[in-house]
């Protein structure tokens, strides 16, 4: 912006400017807004400069960010400048680079989410800076910009970490005979398995009894809720604390194999067991 002093000088800056107008800002500014939160608070930031490189006679800067304004309010996601766009000076290279990197990680990380102001602040100083940077005349301007962009990116902070993944349940069966509502050898096997998995890892204990479709509807709920007691008391006897246990009966609703009525299927006459870690 070197021009401006000369122009200062001369006093001929207010002329310039009344009479060159680059864009027309008030167009944009009715433009219907379709984007997110963050691409409305970019619009805002990119008009805002715009406005400013405008009014100091600026045109090419002024396009440039009345355009990056209408894409912003079109819900497009342009992202920060890259540096290959504009001739940095090589001092500045670094720090650049450095910049933009941070910012790009703090968008994908969700900065424009959780804080969609200061992550559009952040994009637009950037450009501002990397702007300024390139015609390296005004290290007052080039200072105001960097220090926008830094201070909105400490509202970034680190992103949040995903909460831990709950541990499936561990599942178990017990079957039972027809019409009964006893253990077996085998079944009671079962029941020490679930033990062991309890006190190697605790957790709920969650009971679920079931029936098959023969005999009466009534009976065989009346059945499954004896099924359910009768693991229950079989893994409080083993060492389960009673507080940890929670049973339920279905009767012949939720079968494993679904049938018609009246008819015996071995494994619809059941307990469901599923133990949920901490």
């Amino acid at each position: 912006m070197k021009i401006f002093k000369r122009l200062a000088v001369l006093g001929l800056m207010g002329a310039l400017v009344a009479a060159c107008s680059s864009i027309d800002l008030d167009a944009t500014k009715k433009m219907a807004l379709k984007g997110d939160a963050f691409q409305k608070a970019l619009f805002n930031e990119y008009v805002e400069l715009a406005r400013s490189e405008d009014a100091q006679g600026d045109s090419r800067s002024a396009q440039y960010y009345n355009l990056r304004a209408m894409m912003a309010a079109d819900g497009k996601d342009t992202g920060p400048q890259e540096l290959k766009a504009r001739k940095i000076p090589s001092s500045a290279v670094k720090d650049l680079t450095a910049a933009r990197k941070a910012l790009t990680d703090a968008l994908a990380a969700g900065f424009g989410k959780s804080a969609p102001a200061d992550a559009a602040k952040a994009q637009a100083m950037f450009d501002c800076w990397m702007e300024q940077q390139e015609e390296n005349d005004q290290p007052k301007d080039i200072a105001a910009c960097r220090s926008a962009f830094e201070a909105a990116m400490k509202k970034a902070g680190k992103p949040a970490a995903a909460a831990p993944k709950k541990p499936e349940p561990v599942k178990f069966v017990v079957y039972f005979g027809l019409n009964k509502a006893k253990l077996d050898d085998t079944q009671t096997e079962v029941l020490y398995r679930v033990m062991g998995e309890y006190a190697s890892k605790g957790g709920q204990v969650l009971l679920y009894g079931h029936a098959d479709t023969s005999g009466d509807a009534k009976r065989n709920r009346k059945l499954s809720e004896k099924r359910a007691e009768t693991v229950k008391q079989a893994l409080i006897d083993l060492g389960v604390d009673a507080s940890n246990i929670q049973a339920q009966f279905f009767g012949e609703d939720e079968p494993a194999e679904k049938t018609g009525d009246n008819v015996k299927n071995a494994k619809n006459r059941r307990v469901n067991i599923s133990i949920l870690q901490k």
